[in-house]
């Protein structure tokens, strides 16, 4: 019964998202419909959208399980970065991207570092980071989905991710950035309460927060570690960490990379484009950080309670199993702890979390592709070319991940931190700097989002698992200075590109 219940919510929803594909398909008319929905949404669409697209199934079952392995300190770090960069992307970012890519005329965001640093290899360099970096972070999606459907429907881990992943492409391919917007909406609804659902339920299982918090600093975790350990900052996570001393270094890292990732990721910042005028954004500014810090307080605040659940209710020679892949907690509780029609309504949840933001970076990246790098090697392509090429790019690309997130190479918080890592260190000077500093130049963009990408991949490859600190903070130490020095030596851009940026 309670496979029934689900399979029909989940039908529904994904019928009704394929019906906005459709009604969006029909509307759109012009490259700036598909790409940016012809700069006309409102202030609800354009929140619930960026909070939709941020949150995924990284977010419900990586952040919501990774408190399992971590305990408090990963909820309360997480959860803390997530509403302060949440509010800075809007305060600071928001309202100057919207008017400068108007003025500049920039339908993605590395055509916004072409005509702001008169520079097409800073374009192009851009374009290659997104579509490397942005597949491997859609591993993490594609991993989330196909756990919850193996836990929550009893269906393979590829079947599940089929069943996420084939409805985005179609409506994402036929209505671009109005129907991943409008979807969006709706999944940002869904999302919301569900994540609020999650919390409640959990919370009334366990006695509440202050009854929980007791029980568990009573508790010994594993038979031997004591409980207070969850509630310890560098108390409790993965022995080689903790042997290394590293473990604060570690939660810190990890919690601001994902988090910062606000202030600079193209799927994030294009929404900014779209808004329809000045106050869309100013309503946004209020709207945008509660949605997101209600659901990082309630989702990443899971995990260590479970430690009051999952021992009772499994062997203690699988509990191991849930330390090794923390992304399974989640959708363990959901399955196990509530009945069928709350199972229904938390599973389209977490489902409309990885649906809203695969279809953004789907939408990133085919419009990389045919906009930032064909259309840039080809300038006579026509509109309706490139919209084509577009939509079958969304196809290919979504198929990509999936070859890798058969055998993915680690837990779904690790690839997010890993891809945010490099999005964020290459992008974040030449885009925040861009908005706010004249001085910037195109060879500081394009040189700093190389050296940045390079640091980060040579860190993690090297260096990481000896000092356990992630990519984002070399990367950045290393971006932002090279950015602002090679800006003060090299050749500016035209100068009505700067006078343009003071008209605001």
């Amino acid at each position: 019964m309670a496979y029934e219940i689900s399979w029909v919510v989940l039908v529904v929803y994904i019928l009704a998202m394929l019906y906005i594909g459709y009604w969006s398909w029909k509307k759109t008319k012009t490259l700036e419909d598909y790409y940016i929905a012809g700069r006309q949404l409102g202030p609800w669409i354009i929140a619930f959208s960026f909070f939709g697209t941020y949150f995924s199934t990284a977010a419900f079952l990586g952040g919501g399980g990774a408190g399992f392995l971590f305990g408090f300190q990963w909820s309360a770090y997480l959860a803390f970065f997530h509403i302060l960069f949440a509010i800075l992307a809007w305060w600071l970012i928001a309202p100057r991207m919207r008017i400068y890519s108007e003025k500049l005329k920039a339908l993605t965001i590395p055509d916004f570092f072409e005509f702001r640093y008169n520079s097409k290899l800073a374009r192009l360099v851009a374009s290659v980071i997104i579509i490397i970096f942005f597949e491997f972070y859609m591993i993490s999606i594609y991993k989330g989905a196909g756990n919850l459907f193996q836990e929550m429907l009893g269906v393979s881990y590829l079947t599940g991710i089929l069943i996420t992943v084939i409805p985005v492409i179609i409506y994402t391919a036929m209505g671009g950035f109005r129907s991943v917007a409008v979807t969006d909406l709706i999944q940002g609804c869904i999302m919301f309460f569900g994540a609020i659902l999650l919390f409640l339920l959990v919370m009334s299982y366990v006695g509440g927060w202050s009854e929980g918090i007791a029980r568990l600093e009573e508790m010994k975790l594993l038979g031997k570690v004591p409980g207070t350990a969850l509630t310890t900052l560098g108390g409790f996570g993965p022995p080689p960490i903790l042997k290394a001393g590293m473990m604060v270094p570690f939660i810190l890292s990890l919690t601001f990379a994902i988090s910062i990732a606000q202030l600079s990721s193209p799927q994030l910042i294009i929404r900014f484009y779209a808004a329809k005028d000045e106050r869309v954004i100013s309503r946004g500014m209020i709207l945008g950080p509660v949605l997101i810090g209600v659901f990082a307080l309630t989702v990443f605040s899971i995990g260590p309670f479970a430690w009051l659940i999952i021992p009772e209710l499994v062997p203690k020679d699988q509990l191991m199993t849930y330390l090794k892949d923390p992304d399974l907690v989640v959708p363990f509780l959901v399955v196990n702890l509530f009945p069928p029609v709350v199972n229904a309504i938390i599973l389209t949840a977490i489902v409309a979390a990885a649906m809203s933001t695969i279809n953004s970076l789907l939408l990133v990246l085919a419009t990389s592709l045919g906009r930032d790098i064909l259309q840039v090697v080809k300038p006579d392509l026509k509109e309706d070319t490139v919209v084509s090429i577009t939509r079958v790019m969304s196809f290919v690309f979504a198929f990509i991940p999936l070859l890798l997130a058969i055998n993915p190479p680690g837990i779904i918080v690790t690839i997010v931190g890993v891809s945010f890592s490099v999005i964020t260190a290459a992008f974040l000077a030449p885009l925040v700097l861009g908005l706010y500093w004249k001085g910037g130049t195109g060879t500081a963009a394009w040189v700093s989002m190389v050296v940045a990408t390079i640091v980060c991949v040579l860190w993690y490859i090297y260096y990481y698992r000896v000092y356990w600190i992630y990519p984002v903070v070399p990367g950045l130490l290393v971006s932002v200075p090279l950015f602002i020095l090679l800006s003060l030596v090299t050749k500016k851009p035209p100068q009505e590109v700067v006078e343009l940026l003071d008209k605001r």
